[in-house]
């Protein structure tokens, strides 16, 4: 078993908190959810019109201090790596890229 990403699109900072641009749709996680996500606890990513589509969180990599941004949005998972998501929260960078995560199913094994 093992995993594969593919690029989803991208997110960028903007003066309401994130926006994620994934297959042409926008989904925004606001600025008063990102102070829930940056002391570790999930955040509401919402769409256009302000309706519940999915949630936000940090998760733990190697170490305490790194974390990705995994997003869950209609049953697809996408992550975006730590020192992308650190530039564009610090404004450093104007946006970085999105990934999707695919879990690569275990073969049938046929007796």
């Amino acid at each position: 078993m093992g995993e594969t990403y593919s690029n989803a699109g991208i997110l960028k900072r903007t003066g309401k908190g994130l926006v994620m641009d994934i297959a042409g749709a926008e989904f925004f996680v606001l600025e008063e959810e990102l102070r829930a996500l940056m002391h570790n606890q999930m955040a509401d990513v919402v769409n256009y019109q302000g309706e519940e589509e999915g949630l936000s969180w940090l998760s733990p990599l190697i170490s305490a201090k790194k974390m990705d941004m995994t997003t869950l949005i209609n049953r697809h998972i996408y992550i975006v790596n730590y020192p992308g998501f650190n530039r564009v929260m610090h404004e450093d960078q104007r946006h970085t890229v999105i990934k999707e995560y695919h879990p690569l199913e275990p073969a049938v094994t046929r007796k």
